[in-house]
């Protein structure tokens, strides 16, 4: 019996090698595949989308010929367009709402940096009463003339429409973080929460009517903004993602065009709240 045994190990050890050997390169291979994550490092991406903006409240300062005065706490609102297939799906008519476009790279699986234009539309409410002070000399406009004391006006079409509504145009420089939340095996489909910061020019072309005098101005380098976003980031086949995001920052204008006229000038700040929705594609591997 010691004998067959002797004789019967060596064969029992090389079934084994041969039953187990697969077995480990199969068991290897599915556990490599279930921890492949998604791959974005040095991949450039591109995408569209639509927001909405609320804003704060602003003191809007106004200067030129005859007249140098500030209307405080003065309130605006976003001006979407209704949602309609042909407002945002037909190409001629993409550019009429409020937009988000960008281009980006991935340094890595976690870190991206885009330059994109986010077009917000600003529109000071009318019919509003805002405290008033300053001076508007009776030869620009007799019926709002004041010599320096405080008073309240009521925003309306004759003394001024004031907006931004060929773009409150940020042109922002973004740098995003991305942080896994899951991803599917074979990392094609992944959900991640992104934190950003972004800073840039702001380039509106603004439309002031002004004691009833006024035109829709030209794109003019008006000032700048800064912020923080948070947002969801979902990949999807690889090749897709769709990705929702809140910007939330500071716009500083300096230098408003208002009536046309040269010495014409009109200076705000404010803080803002923006909404997106985006969908983008990545290129590379």
């Amino acid at each position: 019996m010691k004998a067959d045994t002797f004789q019967l190990r060596p064969l029992h050890q090389a079934l084994a090698k041969r039953t187990l050997m697969p077995l480990i390169f199969l068991v290897t291979s599915t556990l490599a595949t279930a921890q492949t994550t998604p791959h974005l490092t040095h991949r450039v991406f591109a995408y569209w989308g639509y927001n909405r903006a609320q804003f704060s409240a602003s003191s809007i300062h106004f200067t030129g010929a005859d007249y140098d005065f500030i209307l405080h706490d003065v309130l605006a609102m976003d001006k979407p367009e209704a949602f309609t297939l042909n407002n945002y799906f037909n190409p001629k008519n993409i550019w009429i709402p409020q937009y988000n476009y960008r281009v980006g790279w991935f340094f890595n699986d976690r870190w991206s940096f885009s330059l994109g234009l986010d077009h917000m539309k600003y529109v000071v409410v009318q019919g509003q009463q805002v405290a008033l002070n300053g001076t508007i000399a009776p030869s620009r406009s007799a019926a709002y003339a004041t010599s320096g004391e405080t008073g309240e006006a009521r925003l309306t079409p004759d003394f001024l429409t004031y907006e931004h509504t060929d773009g409150l145009n940020l042109l922002g420089f973004d740098v995003d973080h991305y942080s896994l939340l899951t991803h599917s095996g074979n990392g094609k489909h992944a959900l991640y929460l992104t934190q950003g910061i972004f800073a840039g020019p702001v380039i509106p072309r603004t439309d002031v009517r002004l004691f009833g005098e006024g035109i829709n101005n030209k794109f003019h380098l008006a000032g700048y903004g800064a912020g923080l976003q948070l947002g969801v980031f979902a990949l999807v086949a690889d090749r897709m993602f769709l990705r929702a995001n809140v910007r939330g920052g500071y716009i500083e204008l300096p230098s408003v065009l208002t009536t046309g006229m040269s010495e014409d000038r009109a200076s705000q700040h404010f803080w803002f709240i923006q909404e997106n929705v985006v969908l983008g594609v990545l290129i590379g591997k």
